[in-house]
């Protein structure tokens, strides 16, 4: 008999954005006033790869909610943005969007969100005068500050528990250590976000 196998775009995002987090540092500076190039385009560069797999997680999550939880099979709603299949996801389910945009994780979501946009679609190269790099701002946001280890890691938790609160509200459940890859011989459990009430979980799977 064979199996059937999956892959989860949540975890290999997640496990993505953790690698490269790792390989940042907090310290950005020359001195007081400007920028070591050496190190603040290895946290860019580092940086860049942990807000883009981020945006991947959460598109990947409500891919899954859509295709897996609501029974979504087509691609017109796979391609609308993150605000759009929220809307869409929240009013299948009845619930109020209000409550996950007024988190702070949102908040975060937002921000990250935009420093990547601006990278993507970066016309502006000049970044500020001085005898060496300035802290310049990357819409509007300092990359001294914020392409650091600790604010991606952050980053990374934060949007994590985006997914959790997004979750939540919908009576949704989320499984933080799935595999990459899973098989659905054991309870058919192979996705990130799942409803519970669809599948019969073995419960050890969760353990420690």
């Amino acid at each position: 008999m064979a199996w059937g196998f999956f892959m989860n775009m949540e975890r290999l995002s997640l496990d993505i954005a953790k690698e490269h987090a790792k390989n940042m540092t907090n310290d950005n500076m020359e001195d007081d006033i400007f920028l070591d190039e050496t190190k603040i385009k290895n946290n860019i560069k580092n940086g860049f790869i942990v807000i883009t797999q981020l945006n991947t997680f959460i598109e990947s999550f409500l891919n899954t909610i859509l295709n897996n939880c609501i029974g979504y099979n087509e691609k017109e709603l796979l391609k609308t943005s993150v605000d759009e299949k929220l809307e869409i996801i929240f009013l299948y389910y009845k619930k109020d969007l209000s409550v996950v945009k007024s988190q702070h994780t949102w908040e975060r979501y937002k921000r990250i969100i935009k420093v990547r946009n601006e990278m993507i679609h970066f016309k502006k190269t000049y970044i500020g005068d001085g005898s060496w790099i300035p802290n310049f701002s990357i819409a509007n946001i300092e990359a001294k500050t914020f392409f650091t280890q600790s604010y991606m890691e952050d980053s990374i938790s934060q949007i994590i528990l985006l997914g959790d609160i997004i979750a939540k509200e919908l009576n949704l459940n989320t499984f933080h250590n799935i595999n990459v890859f899973e098989c659905d011989g054991r309870d058919g459990l192979v996705n990130y976000v799942y409803d519970k009430n669809m599948i019969d979980i073995d419960e050890s799977r969760f353990e420690e």
